[in-house]
């Protein structure tokens, strides 16, 4: 039942997934310049070293099977790479700068879009509204800020964890051995159930803070009261939409060399942003919209609805 209102209110609400694209859009190519500004002493180096062409070379080896590229090994790129640095100590400053952009600030931007989005879904589920979603990005700037800040340190172990296991599944598929790659799958597998866990431990933190208008460290607790209501229900529909979500970036990205993940992201983070509403509103009980036309009346209303029925006849 989640999973089919989730993509109910994406089909109606559609139209909001082209204004997250182009905020998304603004926040990458801002973040381009910025990056590359930093990021220009530290690959001119690097390109000196032909560090670039050996990883290059790498993964010709591991997708293509080249042969003139198997004398290259992923600890002779590392070693490269870490001697450049380390013979060039003024880089460590461009790291640092680079290092905080992409793992807090780039972060930090585009959650920035989560709670307006919330608000222009929560509006048409409660009474068919239309709302702008730049009109309430601007409003809600500053919680939006707040609930972007608690976020990064509230899940700051569980996307280490994550990115540990990125890294660990690339590491393993750099060894080329088929055993390696069967491990790296099973990697794969656990980090895909991780995400939709993360997912279902969180689905009602943000529309905690919409619907009851919490303070985003209040609405934790209110978030963890809701999901065991349902936690079957919410995990099952995680892990649906994580699958489906890896399925179609992946061959999208594949298919169109990585320029489809301009859409496809931003659609991604929409569908997720509804799916924790829905499941918010499953876990209280709450009437809420998924066409003009339809509304979706959760069972103990249903039953309440036939009671006093029968109060009136009798």
């Amino acid at each position: 039942m989640i999973f089919r209102n989730t993509f109910r209110l994406l089909v109606s609400n559609f139209s909001n997934v082209w204004k997250v694209l182009l905020y998304y859009v603004i926040c990458i190519l801002l973040s381009l310049a910025v990056c590359t500004v930093i990021a220009l002493p530290i690959i001119d180096k690097l390109n000196q070293a032909n560090v670039f062409n050996d990883f290059f070379a790498i993964l010709d080896n591991i997708f293509f099977a080249k042969p003139d590229a198997t004398a290259i090994s992923i600890e002779q790129v590392n070693e490269n790479f870490w001697s450049v640095l380390n013979s060039n100590p003024q880089l460590n400053v461009n790291i640092v700068f680079l290092a905080i952009y992409i793992l807090f600030v780039f972060p930090f931007l585009i959650n920035l879009a989560l709670l307006p989005m919330n608000e222009v879904v929560y509006g048409y589920m409660t009474s068919q509204s239309k709302y702008s979603f730049t009109v309430k990005f601007v409003k809600y700037l500053g919680k939006s800020a707040l609930y972007s800040l608690v976020r990064f340190f509230v899940l700051l172990p569980v996307n280490a964890i994550t990115l540990l296991l990125i890294y660990l599944m690339i590491r393993l598929v750099s060894l080329g051995s088929f055993l390696y790659f069967l491990l790296a799958i099973c990697v794969l597998g656990v980090l895909l159930v991780f995400v939709a866990l993360k997912y279902s431990f969180f689905s009602c933190w943000l529309p905690a803070v919409t619907v009851y208008n919490e303070n985003p460290l209040v609405s934790i607790k209110t978030n963890f009261k809701s999901i065991f209501k349902k936690f079957g229900s919410i995990f099952s529909t995680s892990t649906l939409l994580v699958l489906l979500a890896f399925v179609v970036n992946f061959i999208f990205c594949v298919f169109s060399f990585t320029l489809s993940l301009l859409v496809t992201l931003p659609l991604t983070a929409f569908t997720f942003s509804i799916f924790g509403l829905v499941s918010f509103f499953s876990c209280h009980g709450m009437r809420f919209y998924v066409y003009p036309d339809y509304v979706v009346i959760p069972k103990t209303f249903e039953e309440r609805d036939e009671i006093n029925k029968i109060k009136y006849i009798i």
